[in-house]
C-alpha cells in the first residue's frame, strides 16, 4: 500500500464525523486539507503555513555549548502566540504533533496560556526523534520507531542543523512504501552522502541507501551495510568516538532499538 491507498483509507474516518463534530487538519499538506471537502464537521487547521488556524513560528533546532539540547517555537492562535521549548527532541515533525494537540486543547476550551504551561510536562514517547545520552561521550537521536522517505528526509535534515564532531547515521529499510521502492531507498543515500560522515545501513532495501551514497560520492570505508540489527551492534559500537551525534532511523520491523540499547550510556 502506497501513500495515497493509506490517504483514503484516513478520509473515511473524516466522511463518518458528525456536523457538531471536528477534524483538525494539516494545512501544510495538500492532499490533508482537501479532505475539508468531504465532511461536515468544522475544520480546524494547523502548520507552519499562514493559512494555519494553529500556526508555527520561529522554529529552530536548540543547542549549548555545542550540545544539541531540543526544539523552540512559538504557536499562534487568533492573534497570540505563545513561547513553546521542549527539551530532548528534535525536527518539525515535533512542531506539528504539539500544534494538532493544542487545536484539541482550544477545541475543549483551553487557552494558549495553559497550553503552552501543560507542555511543559510533555515526555517524549521512546524511538521518536529523542535524544539520549550515548556511550563514549556521544549523543543519540532515537528515530527508531518507523520511517518513510519523508520522515528519513526530515530526520536527516536535523542532524545537519545540529553540532557534532562527526554525523553518524544508522539507517534502515523503509517498509510499505509500495513501488518506487528502490528509487526512495538510493534518494535517502544521496541525500545522507552530503551530511554525513559515516553511513551504517541494516536491512536489504536499506543496501540502496549505501547504493544511493557511494553514487553521491561518499567513500566505501565510511559505508558500512548489516542485514540485521543485531549484526550492527557491536560494529555501530566500536565506531563511535568522543562528541559523535549519531541518527537511528529504520521502520519498525527492522529492530533499531537493538542498535540504540547497544549505544545508549544508560
Amino acid at each position: 500500500s502506497g501513500p495515497e491507498e493509506v490517504a483514503r483509507e484516513k478520509a473515511k474516518l473524516i466522511e463518518c464525523l458528525p456536523s457538531a463534530g471536528f477534524a483538525i487538519l494539516n494545512s501544510d499538506d495538500e492532499t490533508v486539507i482537501e479532505l475539508k471537502n468531504r465532511t461536515r464537521a468544522h475544520i480546524m487547521t494547523f502548520g507552519f503555513s499562514r493559512e494555519a488556524e494553529v500556526r508555527i513560528t520561529n522554529f529552530e533546532n536548540r543547542s549549548e555549548k555545542q550540545r544539541p539540547i531540543g526544539i523552540s517555537f512559538k504557536l499562534g492562535y487568533g492573534g497570540s502566540f505563545v513561547p513553546v521549548k521542549l527539551d530532548n527532541i528534535f525536527g518539525k515533525a515535533q512542531g506539528y504533533a504539539t500544534a494538532a494537540a493544542a487545536a484539541v486543547g482550544l477545541i475543549f476550551g483551553l487557552n494558549l496560556v495553559r497550553i503552552s504551561e501543560a507542555l511543559k510536562n510533555y515526555k517524549p514517547a521512546e524511538g521518536r526523534m529523542n535524544l539520549l545520552t550515548g556511550v563514549k561521550y556521544t549523543r543519540v537521536i532515537d528515530d527508531s520507531y518507523n520511517a518513510s522517505p519523508l520522515s528519513m528526509h526530515a530526520a536527516l535534515d536535523t542532524l545537519r542543523d545540529l553540532p557534532g564532531k562527526r554525523k553518524i547515521a544508522v539507517l534502515g529499510d523503509m517498509l510499505e512504501i509500495g513501488r518506487y521502492s528502490i528509487e526512495a531507498h538510493e534518494y535517502i543515500g544521496r541525500l545522507a552522502a552530503e551530511i554525513l560522515d559515516v553511513l551504517i545501513t541494516v536491512g536489504p532495501r536499506a543496501k540502496f541507501i549505501a547504493e544511493g551514497a557511494r553514487s553521491k560520492g561518499m567513500r566505501r570505508k565510511n559505508i558500512l551495510s548489516f542485514d540485521i540489527a543485531e549484526e550492527a551492534r557491536v560494529p555501530v559500537q566500536s565506531i563511535l568516538k568522543k562528541g559523535d551525534l549519531v541518527l537511528v532511523k529504520g521502520s519498525h520491523a527492522i529492530e533499531l532499538e537493538k542498535v540504540v540499547e547497544e549505544i545508549k550510556a544508560f
